[in-house]
């Protein structure tokens, strides 16, 4: 089958959609640490392996040669009963703008518009305890877009997740926080649910007179619900929704993922992850 422009940045769109719904492996979301040597991975997921007994590392290899990209994730001292870890993100964004940047179907960037080099971080604090027979994790930490030249305010995708990730780069910081909370029914179906925020603070309020809208600028809401079954400690299966709801320049939106643009509907996603140990 022959893919026309418009296609191939709609499947790109869907395919970032349905990595940031399933980025959850085994206890990614939580401050524990892959044991060493062992790795996880899945169609849509990260690759995650565990480096040592307190480090390990992941990226998602599809998405690796239009956007580099790298997690660290090193765990610490308990605290107050709480597991405690560290996680520290980087990516290169630039490859991936100069693709959608093209006139006509299929572009959403000018290109007459310069895409300088640019470098994502994200830094956070994950605490993670069993509540009342659920496993709990809160999260909370910074972001920061380093532009090592001038960018155009029109440098940006206006879709829900991408538009606000971009964002970062125009307002150079932003704050997140959120929690998950992932509940056992059996010995092999459990769900997760979570609820993350994140706020560019001052981000197209300029002309404000201050209050709330001074203080959170463009910000982002995400829920994301997961049914699991886990056949083994090596393969299992998930389904689920993400809920997104941001503002945006237009307007307030919402958004039920992942969306289909072609069929202009929500359809229910499935994903397999595997996992393995090198010992």
């Amino acid at each position: 089958m022959k893919i026309y422009p418009l296609q191939k940045i709609t499947y790109i769109i869907s395919l970032y959609s349905v990595c940031t719904i399933f980025a959850q492996n085994w206890k990614s979301h939580s401050a524990n640490i892959l044991p060493q040597k062992r790795f996880e991975v899945g169609l849509f997921q990260p690759f995650r392996y565990g480096y040592n007994e307190t480090l390990e590392y992941s990226t998602y290899p599809i998405w690796f040669f239009l956007m580099p990209n790298i997690t660290f994730k090193k765990s610490h001292e308990d605290f107050q009963g709480y597991s405690m870890a560290t996680k520290w993100s980087f990516s290169y964004p630039t490859p991936l703008l100069n693709v959608v940047s093209k006139k006509g179907i299929g572009g959403f960037i000018d290109p007459s518009i310069e895409i300088p080099q640019m470098l994502g971080l994200s830094m956070s604090l994950i605490m993670s305890r069993p509540i009342l027979g659920t496993d709990v994790s809160l999260n909370a930490g910074v972001d920061i877009g380093l532009v090592f030249n001038d960018l155009d305010e029109r440098a940006n995708i206006e879709l829900p997740l991408l538009y606000h990730r971009l964002s970062i780069f125009h307002n150079n910081y932003g704050l997140h926080t959120g929690f998950d909370i992932e509940k056992s029914f059996s010995k092999r179906i459990s769900t997760l649910l979570d609820l993350d925020f994140s706020i560019l603070p001052g981000l197209s309020t300029m002309k404000s007179d201050g209050g709330i809208s001074k203080l959170l600028g463009e910000y982002s809401l995400e829920h994301k619900m997961l049914l699991i079954y886990e056949k083994s400690e090596k393969f299992r299966v998930l389904t689920g929704y993400k809920f997104v709801f941001g503002k945006y320049p237009f307007g307030a939106e919402s958004r039920l993922l992942p969306f289909v643009p072609l069929v202009d509907s929500w359809i229910p996603m499935i994903e397999l992850q595997w996992a393995r140990s090198l010992n």
